[in-house]
């Protein structure tokens, strides 16, 4: 988190009652917890109070205030969005808040974050690994969508102040102009003081770019079936391949309703199954392309896709390959996520 601490709480009376827990919020930046928000102005008002009660680390604190000023003094205009400005009446809450690991919250633990972790090696996001390795950010599994907005919102409420808890769900969007029932919950998580952050994809396993997809088989005999479904795949536009279901693929029982799925088989064999929520969104598919996509690419992608990028088998450039917007989206979940680290 980005702290303030105004001059006027460093002075006379006000600085000596709080002396000791400003004293601990400066020991927050000096471990690199958080990030010092200061003017050079101010750093002769940081100054007195530390010759005043540590001289011994005045120095060191002030040389830490010096270099959080020019910082300041560099940042662009409007740098102090998404600032904790503490006060005399709130600095024991924040201190509480901020000595707290940050949260993350997301559907399932495992697969979830190590698709996280993937995306942050590829765009330059390793401080958000850092944090998680350092623990200074705890990553929570949440057994699903409802059971992901319910630990978050709990998380929230056991900060005082500063809510520093991040939801991240999948859209579960069958089409890009979907409204879910999880923007809903996303949007009930954030009255709450919840930063939430819903894909814009169907799934977290649409970001896995084709080059990691090509890596996956493990026997001669299955390469050929990945190769067909990876040239079907590429034939998707990135809106299709965005809200596609990549591990399942459209291979699904056959329903009685016919109004809740549509079945189509040319010959025993080659049934596949189109959700009717996706619409339009692939009448104009070739047919013996949705056959050959009928069996998806499995359930084992993102340990897959983060061997991959340790390995260096795929780069930043294989995401822009998903489609405009991706990268911006991911990475402005990435900033939600530092913003309450």
């Amino acid at each position: 988190m980005r702290v303030e601490i105004p001059v006027d709480l460093l002075a006379d009376r006000q600085g000596d009652e709080n002396a000791e827990l400003i004293l601990k919020l400066i020991a927050f930046f000096r471990e690199a917890r958080h990030e010092w928000v200061i003017s050079p102005r101010d750093v002769d008002a940081v100054h007195a109070f530390l010759e005043r009660h540590v001289p011994v680390l005045a120095q060191i604190y002030l040389l830490l205030a010096q270099k959080a000023s020019m910082v300041q003094a560099w940042a662009p205009h409007g740098g102090a969005a998404g600032v904790v400005r503490v006060a005399g009446e709130t600095l024991a809450a924040d201190i509480r808040d901020l000595e707290r690991s940050a949260v993350l919250v997301v559907e399932n633990a495992t697969y979830d974050w190590q698709m996280i972790e993937a995306l942050a090696r590829l765009l330059g996001c390793e401080d958000v690994i850092d944090a998680k390795d350092d623990s200074r950010l705890g990553v929570y599994n949440g057994g699903g969508k409802d059971g992901a907005v319910r630990h978050a919102v709990d998380q929230a409420a056991q900060f005082f102040r500063t809510k520093r808890v991040v939801l991240v769900i999948d859209s579960d969007s069958f089409h890009p102009t979907d409204r879910t029932g999880n923007h809903e919950k996303a949007e009930a998580a954030a009255r709450e003081g919840v930063n939430s952050h819903v894909l814009r994809f169907r799934e977290m396993e649409n970001y896995i770019p084709n080059r990691v997809l090509a890596r996956q088989p493990k026997r001669i005999v299955e390469m050929s079936s990945m190769a067909k479904r990876l040239e079907s795949l590429k034939n998707f536009s990135p809106e299709q391949r965005a809200h596609f279901d990549m591990k399942h693929g459209f291979k699904g029982k056959p329903q009685k309703s016919l109004d809740r799925k549509r079945r189509h088989a040319s010959k025993a064999g080659t049934a596949y199954v189109i959700p009717p929520r996706h619409g339009d969104l692939y009448d104009e598919v070739g047919e013996q392309d949705l056959i050959t996509l009928q069996e998806g690419f499995g359930t084992d992608l993102p340990g897959l896709f983060l061997r991959e990028v340790m390995r260096g088998g795929v780069s930043e450039r294989d995401l822009a390959g998903l489609g405009p917007g991706v990268k911006q989206e991911l990475q402005s979940m990435f900033e939600t996520i530092r913003g309450v680290i």
